[in-house]
């Protein structure tokens, strides 16, 4: 079974002529990239049309949304009638944010799936512990899935260590884990921005239904043999 389908391209850190480079290259595959806080800012809703219109690509617009519920309300109509199949927000706003946000954007952008960032994969069990004072950090997470579960949002952002948490307590919320490096990659430990990573066959494995993965494939002159290690995966 491929797994191309279930694979998220990164375009973070690109420039548009990198872009269209990569896009247009007839090895690509992939179905659906990211676009994350830094190219929106800088290319805003136009680079999501040109990218969906010009390579027929779907859309996960990676911003994060973190804000007051009626400020987070207002930024998902404000991309009303975009072709976006995914959004992230943070789990961390709570309950009302997360309810707001499900809600415009049934109406706003309603073929788009929103999905609740739990904690960031740069950080570390220390990092939890001195910014929130976590110690139990399969607690912490489940504490957060099931505030995701009962807002209505139709999946979460975790790494690979907290895909059973998910799938064992909430079966139907999608799992979307980034932080996805090749073997070869972890052995070298090119992985510097990113602490919790995991390899794309071992996140499949523990149940992800889609991975994320960026320079590992973009800055690859290996495309074609990383993409079908991809499509081998069972």
């Amino acid at each position: 079974m491929s797994r191309l389908s279930q694979t998220i391209v990164a375009l973070d850190q690109m420039s548009l002529e990198e872009i269209d480079l990569f896009l247009s290259n007839p090895i690509n595959t992939l179905p659906t990239v990211k676009i994350g806080l830094e190219l929106f800012v800088k290319h805003g809703s136009d680079l999501i049309l040109k990218i969906h219109r010009q390579y027929n690509k779907k859309i996960f617009l990676d911003l994060k949304l973190h804000d007051i519920p009626i400020t987070v309300e207002r930024a998902i109509f404000s991309l009303k009638d975009l072709p976006i199949d995914f959004l992230t927000v943070h789990l961390s706003g709570g309950e009302e944010m997360l309810k707001a946000c499900v809600s415009e954007a049934r109406k706003s952008i309603p073929a788009c799936k929103i999905l609740g960032v739990s904690f960031l994969t740069s950080l570390e069990a220390r990092d939890l512990n001195e910014l929130f004072a976590i110690i139990n950090l399969d607690e912490a997470f489940l504490r957060l899935f099931t505030i995701a579960d009962r807002s209505g949002v139709d999946g979460v952002i975790c790494s690979a260590h907290e895909l059973s948490i998910v799938k064992n307590a909430f079966p139907k919320l999608l799992a979307i884990t980034p932080g996805i490096r090749f073997s070869d990659e972890i052995a070298e430990q090119k992985t510097q921005d990113q602490k919790r990573v995991a390899t794309p066959q071992s996140a499949f494995k523990l149940g992800a239904d889609y991975i994320v993965i960026g320079r590992s494939l973009t800055k690859t002159l290996e495309l074609r043999q990383r993409l079908k290690e991809l499509e081998n995966y069972l």
